[in-house]
């Protein structure tokens, strides 16, 4: 039987999760089950589990027996220390350690399934059938949802998932500012700027706060390197921004302002990701592992973080215009512009501009995040070879993804926390001109099954919406909700 199974059985939550127990007796509560992860490390990552009278947060494991933990070396692999919970089909109990010391609880899932194995195989196998010939329920029979239909749904949807990014943004901002309420009393002096006088809407907590120029930049800060990471490293790399927050940059700097160079040895520090000198052979590499390890020894007051297992970081398979050594020394570029080049406030007026057009903006935008010449990385993607072609440390694919997934929600959060709604509206129609991102599987798959060559996919905000529509509507059934389902039903 393979993990795939067990997979599947969790991914659709067939199982009676209501009485779920470890093996030595604690109840389990699945508050996330995690997403599924084809690459290498644990099957599934970022899940929430309360067990006992404890939240957990991290990745779970699956196996047929416990014996497949050991037959696997997980125990030796530190990319297994994340892991939260143990899930095995059968067998008896013995203890499930991580590299880390730690004794990992595990669940036997075999009592409580809801049906047979055999009635899940069978389930399964269907599944996957139809999955492979008929991806959307409604393949064979939206043929009546024409252009404008379509074209509709499409902005609607797309406009849907713009609500929930902000609502999310929403949401993280108060955290920022509960958690620095925490530490201090008020915030570091230099980071005192308010950003208006502008009434503010009901929100959780005291409006002024809402003012404090810091929460907004460290949002920015967290929602860029999300989309340093791309797909395979996104974790990491909001861990990274989470280790080394603006609000430890600047006392840091005592004053001073930290070089680019110097918040690159700060960020590969915090990685872990920054070799010794002699771990590599190349001699420009070894030229600019000592020149970070010299700009570290010389930033005015060092801070405490944990650094991040080198094991957490996903080389493979990635493509290496996305290994994160690149990605980190972009961030480092685009910190220094966010912590001493106004960045956050250029973003502001350049989407503001009441008389440039949106492909005006999207290229000054664009401009904004372009990572200039470093005589290292132009040439190199890890602390390894050279490579004999001239590339940037940000492509322009990437860029236009950091604008999509990460600029437009958070200026339309700008916006609508301080009741600019010409501003959000300038955003949103910005947002219509991007151009097309990159392709993936969901996309293919919409555009198979659904758009079929009826309209033409040629802005992001079209690939918003689609996405939008698997995930929220097609994925989990709700034909009825859908514009193309009440289009079939009539």
């Amino acid at each position: 039987m393979h993990e795939d199974f067990l997979q599947h059985i969790w991914a659709k939550q067939l199982f009676n999760s209501s009485s779920l127990t470890t093996t030595d007796g604690r109840s389990v509560h699945i508050v996330e089950p995690g997403t599924l992860s084809r690459t290498s490390g644990p099957d599934f990552r970022n899940a929430i589990v309360r067990i006992g009278e404890i939240t957990f947060s991290g990745d779970i494991e699956f196996h047929r027996t416990f014996d497949d933990w050991n037959l696997h070396h997980h125990q030796n692999d530190p990319r297994y220390n994340s892991v939260i919970l143990h899930v095995v089909l059968s067998g008896k109990a013995p203890d499930t350690p991580s590299q880390s010391g730690r004794i990992i609880p595990t669940i036997v899932l075999h009592p409580f399934l809801n049906s047979s194995i055999e009635s899940i195989e069978d389930h399964l196998s269907r599944e996957a059938y139809s999955s492979k010939t008929n991806a959307l329920r409604c393949a064979s029979i939206n043929g009546g949802a024409d252009a404008a239909l379509l074209n509709g749904w499409i902005h609607t949807l797309f406009r849907e998932r713009l609500k929930e990014k902000v609502l999310r943004l929403h949401d993280r901002l108060c955290s920022i500012i509960l958690e620095q309420q925490r530490m201090t009393r008020e915030p570091h002096p230099q980071y005192h700027e308010t950003i208006g006088e502008i009434p503010l809407p009901n929100a959780s907590i005291d409006k002024e706060l809402l003012k404090q120029k810091f929460a907004w930049e460290q949002l920015l800060y967290e929602e860029v390197m999300d989309c340093f990471g791309y797909s395979n490293n996104r974790d990491p790399m909001k861990k990274l921004a989470g280790e080394i927050t603006l609000m430890n940059l600047i006392p840091a700097a005592a004053g001073s302002e930290l070089s680019p160079l110097q918040l690159e040895a700060i960020l590969f520090k915090a990685s872990g990701l920054l070799p010794s000198i002699h771990e590599t052979s190349d001699q420009e590499s070894k030229v600019h592992i000592h020149s970070l390890t010299s700009a570290w020894n010389e930033v005015p007051k060092k801070f405490s973080f944990s650094p991040i297992h080198p094991a957490e970081w996903i080389f493979s398979p990635t493509r290496p215009s996305n290994f994160p050594t690149i990605r980190i020394a972009g961030a480092s570029m685009f910190l220094h512009s966010l912590l001493y080049r106004s960045l956050f406030r250029s973003l502001i007026t350049t989407v503001d501009g009441k008389y440039s057009s949106p492909q005006s903006k999207i290229e000054q935008t664009a401009a904004l995040f372009a990572s200039g010449e470093h005589s290292f990385w132009n040439y190199h993607y890890s602390f390894s070879e050279p490579v004999p072609k001239k590339h940037a440390l940000l492509g322009e694919s990437r860029i236009f993804d950091i604008i999509v997934n990460a600029v437009v929600p958070f200026v339309c959060l700008y916006a609508h926390v301080f009741g600019k709604e010409d501003l959000f509206e300038r955003c949103v129609s910005m947002a219509a001109e991007l151009p097309l991102l990159d392709d993936n599987s969901i996309l293919r798959t919409m555009n198979k099954h659904l758009i079929k060559n009826k309209i033409k996919i040629q802005f992001a905000y079209q690939q918003q919406g689609l996405i939008q529509l698997n995930k929220k509507y097609c994925a989990v059934e709700r034909c009825g909700d859908c514009e193309v389902g009440k289009k079939i039903d009539q």
